[in-house]
C-alpha cells in the first residue's frame, strides 16, 4: 500500500475553506492530488462507517493536508490547541517523515472547528505535545457543516519539519504514515486508510504505517 504525495505549485498553500465543502468542486491543484479513502473500520460494532478521504501535497512551504468526511451529525466542541479533539468528530494524519533515520512521527488531529492536536514522538508514550498556540507557519481552517460533507485543511510548515526532524523534505523521499477518521462521543467509530491489526482501537501503531512517497 502506498500513497504518492504530489508536488503542488509553489504559490499554493493550505486550501482556504469557505462555506459548505464539496469534493467535486476542488480547485485544480487539489483535485490533482491522489485521494486516500479512509474506508477500513476494523473495530466496527455499530455499522457507522462514514465516507472519508484524505489528500496531501507538498512544496517548499511544507506539507498541505486536506481531509473530509460525510456525516449527517457531527460533534465540534474542543477549542483548546492540544486538547481532546478525538472526542469530537475528527480527521487525523500521522506521518513519519524520515523513517530510515528517525522513528519519530507527528500526529495531526483536527476537529470541525479547525482545532489542532499536534504531537511528536516514537509511540504513544512520552509524546511532545503542542499546547497554547501553534508553531509559526501552521495554517488551519475548516468548512461549514450542514448535514453532509465537512472538511479540514492545514499546512505543516517546512520550517517546523526541519527544526523538529533535522532536515527539510525532498523529492523522492519515502515517508511512512496513515490517515484516520474517528469520533469517541456521539457515534464512536475508528476508520483507517492503511490497515491496523490490533484487538482494540489504536492509531499509534507506526509498524502499520504505509509508504508515502514525495513525487
Amino acid at each position: 500500500m502506498q500513497y504518492t504525495v504530489k508536488r503542488l505549485p509553489e504559490d499554493v498553500c493550505c486550501l482556504p475553506l469557505r462555506g459548505v465543502f464539496a469534493p467535486e468542486e476542488l480547485p485544480r491543484p487539489y483535485a490533482a492530488l491522489e485521494t486516500a479513502q479512509i474506508a477500513d473500520y476494523p473495530w466496527d460494532k455499530s455499522g457507522y462507517k462514514p465516507e472519508a478521504q484524505a489528500r496531501v501535497g507538498w512544496n517548499e512551504k511544507g506539507l498541505h493536508a486536506l481531509m473530509c468526511a460525510r456525516e449527517e451529525t457531527i460533534r465540534a466542541a474542543c477549542t483548546e490547541i492540544g486538547g481532546r479533539v478525538c472526542e469530537d468528530s475528527c480527521l487525523e494524519f500521522f506521518c513519519m517523515p524520515f523513517p530510515q533515520s528517525d522513528q519519530r512521527y507527528f500526529n495531526a488531529e483536527m476537529n470541525p472547528l479547525a482545532t489542532l492536536h499536534l504531537g511528536v514522538g516514537e509511540g504513544r508514550p512520552n509524546r511532545v505535545k503542542v499546547r497554547g498556540e501553534l508553531p509559526e507557519g501552521f495554517v488551519t481552517c475548516a468548512s461549514r457543516h450542514e448535514g453532509g460533507w465537512w472538511a479540514v485543511s492545514y499546512t505543516v510548515p517546512m520550517s517546523w519539519i526541519e527544526a523538529t526532524f533535522g532536515a527539510p523534505l525532498a523529492a523522492g523521499q519515502v515517508m511512512r504514515g496513515n490517515f484516520y477518521k474517528c469520533d469517541e462521543s456521539i457515534h464512536p467509530h475508528f476508520g483507517t486508510w492503511a490497515p491496523v491489526v490490533r484487538e482494540q482501537p489504536d492509531f499509534h501503531r507506526p509498524e502499520c504505517f504505509a509508504e508515502m512517497r514525495l513525487a
